[in-house]
């Protein structure tokens, strides 16, 4: 795992932050399938990304919408659902994963990524598209349950000895 060291000397983990936004529109959810890209080719995904640096999680979910969607969402309007921390089955970076959802927006929903994505498709939350990534599905379960924080795929005791 990547260290970050602290003025004090003292090393700590580093993270990726992953942020993803559920709109939702009544039941539905909107979700996209990856074209074959090299982490989940061919999977369904929400709108979704890495922060950058120096920017709040919400302001980095918005922006990850306005890119992967050409809509806009007010950052100050998304709801934090869900918080996750995982284990990337890609490489085995460690991640913290902020779940936020929203019900409204501005702008038409496009593809202006047709590379990366096949076009973004409404579904019922009670028959979600397959496959889509493992940790993506075990959040949502978590969203449905009302669980608001939850870890995927970090190794057993016996795995890291």
């Amino acid at each position: 795992m990547p260290e970050k060291t602290a003025e004090s000397g003292r090393t700590y983990a580093s993270h990726y932050a992953d942020v993803h936004l559920l709109l939702r529109q009544g039941d539905e959810l909107l979700m996209s399938r990856r074209r074959e890209q090299p982490v989940f080719p061919g999977m369904w995904q929400v709108p979704a990304g890495l922060m950058e640096d120096h920017e709040p999680a919400t302001v980095a979910a918005a922006r990850e919408f306005a890119e992967e969607t050409g809509a806009t969402v007010d950052p100050t309007h998304l709801q934090l659902v869900h918080l996750m921390h995982h284990v990337s089955i890609y490489g085995g970076a460690c991640r913290i994963a902020f779940f936020f959802a929203a019900d409204r927006w501005t702008g038409s929903i496009g593809n202006p990524e047709p590379e990366k994505c096949t076009g973004w498709v409404w579904h019922k939350s009670s028959s979600l598209p397959n496959p889509m990534p493992p940790y993506l599905a075990v959040a949502l379960q978590h969203i449905s349950d009302g669980t608001p924080y939850s870890e995927f795929a970090w190794p057993t005791a016996a795995e890291r000895s």
